[in-house]
C-alpha cells in the first residue's frame, strides 16, 4: 500500500509541475480550449438567439475532467513504459498541422504517427522513432480521450437543425468537447536532470519493451508535460448520451487494439507494420462508422403526428425549471391544443403570468403536466424540432482551410 501511496504522489507532483510549471504551456492550452468554447456558444446564439451555459463554466468543467483523465492517462504511460524519448513529437506536431490544412479531422496523433511509423519502415527515416512507444502513446491518448467521452461527451450539447442525406430537415446535436491535459510519462537520460526519478518497478514492467540504449547508462525520469484532446461528433438518430457512450466505446475498442499492437511490436517486427497502418485506418473507420449511424438511421427529432417535440429545454429557463427535457412532445399550452411552434408562439403573445403544460415524456412516454410561473417578459426557452420551413440550418460539409481560403481569394 505504501509503494502505491508514493508512486501516486510522484505522478501528482509531476502533473502539478505540468499545470504551474514554465513555460506556461497549459495556461495556452487552456486559452485554446475557452476560445474553443466562446466560439460554441457565439453560433448557439447566431442559430437560436439564445445562450447556453457560460463559457467559464464548460471552461472549469472541460479543466476539471481533463485533470483527472491526465491522473488516468499517466498511470497508464507509466505502468506501459511509454518513453517520451524517442517519438518524433517534432516530427509529429508539424505533420499534424498542415493535416489540418487538408481537413479539420486530420489534427490527431493517429494520422501523423501513422504516416511518421510508415515513413520510417519503409524509408527508413526518422531514424530516432520507436514505434512501439510511440503508437503506445497514441493508444493511451486515446483511451483517456474514450474514458473523457463518456462521462461529458454529451455534456453542453448544441442543438442543429440539418439536412440529412434525403434532404429531409432534422433536428440534433452537434457533440464538441475540448479538455486540457496535464499528465506524467516516463524517459530515459543520461542524468535526472530535476525530474523525479522513477520508483522501483515490478519485474513485468515496462510492458512495451524499451530499445537497449535506453537500458545501459540512463535513468528512468518522470516528465511532466501537456496534451489537449478534442471531440466532435454528431447526434441525429440518437440521444446525445447514447451517442457519447457510443463512440466511447468505439473508440476505446480502437485504442486496446492499438495498445495490443504496440505491445506486440515491441516483441515482433512485422507487427510494427500493422500498428503503423492500424493507427490511421482504424480511426477513419470509427469516424465513418459513427457519421454512417446518424446520417443514415432513422432521425429522433422529428415532429410528431400531435403536438411540439422539444429538441433542447435551453439552460436556466422557465422550461428547465418545469422539468421539460429534449424529446418530450408538448400537447397543451393553458389549455390550447398545440401542434406546431406558431401555437406556442399564439400563447405566449399574451404575456400569460402562469403557464399549465401537458406533455408525453420521451423516457416511458407518459403524460405529465406541469405549472410553473413566469417573470415578466420571460421566454419559455424551448427550441423546438425543425418543421421542414426553416430557413436557416447548418451545413457539415467539411472543407478543409485551405480550400476556404481558396474560395475567399477567387471570390475577390
Amino acid at each position: 500500500m505504501g509503494e502505491i501511496i508514493s508512486f501516486t504522489g510522484l505522478i501528482l507532483k509531476e502533473m502539478w509541475k505540468a499545470i504551474f510549471g514554465m513555460p506556461p504551456l497549459f495556461w495556452v492550452v487552456l486559452l485554446f480550449v475557452a476560445v474553443q468554447y466562446r466560439r460554441i456558444a457565439k453560433m448557439r446564439e447566431s442559430l437560436f438567439g439564445i445562450r447556453g451555459n457560460t463559457v467559464l463554466r464548460d471552461t472549469v468543467s472541460a479543466t476539471i475532467y481533463g485533470i483527472i483523465g491526465g491522473f488516468v492517462g499517466s498511470i497508464l504511460l507509466v505502468l506501459t513504459g511509454v518513453n517520451l524519448v524517442g517519438l518524433g513529437i517534432e516530427y509529429i506536431w508539424p505533420l499534424a498541422l498542415f493535416l489540418m490544412l487538408i481537413n479539420p479531422r486530420f489534427l490527431c496523433f493517429s494520422y501523423a504517427g501513422g504516416i511518421v511509423a510508415l515513413s520510417k519502415l519503409f524509408f527508413g527515416m526518422p531514424l530516432s522513432i520507436d514505434i512501439p512507444q510511440l503508437m503506445g502513446l497514441v493508444a493511451i491518448l486515446h483511451l483517456v480521450e474514450s474514458f473523457l467521452i463518456s462521462v461529458s461527451g454529451h455534456v453542453g450539447a448544441t442543438p442543429i437543425f440539418i439536412k440529412n442525406r434525403s434532404g429531409q430537415m432534422v433536428g440534433g446535436f452537434t457533440l464538441q468537447k475540448f479538455w486540457p491535459l496535464p499528465i506524467v510519462a516516463a524517459a530515459f537520460l543520461p542524468h535526472s536532470s530535476g525530474y523525479s526519478l522513477l520508483p522501483p518497478m515490478p519485474d513485468w514492467w515496462p510492458v512495451i519493451k524499451l530499445g537497449q540504449e535506453f537500458s545501459l547508462n540512463t535513468l528512468g525520469v518522470l516528465i511532466p508535460f501537456v496534451a489537449g484532446l478534442g471531440y466532435g461528433d454528431l447526434a441525429l438518430a440518437h440521444t446525445p448520451v447514447e451517442k457519447s457512450k457510443m463512440s466511447a466505446r468505439n473508440l476505446s475498442v480502437f485504442s486496446l487494439i492499438l495498445l495490443l499492437l504496440a505491445l506486440l511490436s515491441s516483441r515482433f517486427h512485422l507487427f510494427e507494420y500493422l500498428a503503423a497502418l492500424f493507427a490511421p485506418l482504424g480511426h477513419e473507420a470509427i469516424i465513418y462508422i459513427g457519421q454512417s449511424t446518424e446520417l443514415k438511421g432513422k432521425p429522433l427529432f422529428i415532429p410528431p403526428l400531435r403536438g411540439v417535440c422539444v429538441l433542447e429545454a435551453v439552460p436556466n429557463t422557465a422550461a428547465q425549471a418545469a422539468g421539460i427535457k429534449s424529446g418530450d412532445i408538448i400537447c397543451a399550452v393553458n389549455g390550447m391544443a398545440v401542434n406546431n411552434k406558431r401555437d406556442i408562439e399564439t400563447v405566449m403573445w399574451g404575456r400569460p403570468t402562469f403557464l399549465d403544460i401537458e406533455y408525453v415524456t420521451h423516457t416511458g412516454k407518459k403524460w405529465a403536466r406541469t405549472h410553473l410561473r413566469l417573470k415578466p417578459f420571460q421566454p419559455l426557452g424551448i427550441i423546438a424540432v425543425p418543421e421542414g420551413d426553416e430557413v436557416m440550418y447548418t451545413d457539415f460539409s467539411t472543407r478543409s482551410i485551405f480550400s476556404r481560403f481558396l474560395q475567399k481569394f477567387r471570390s475577390r
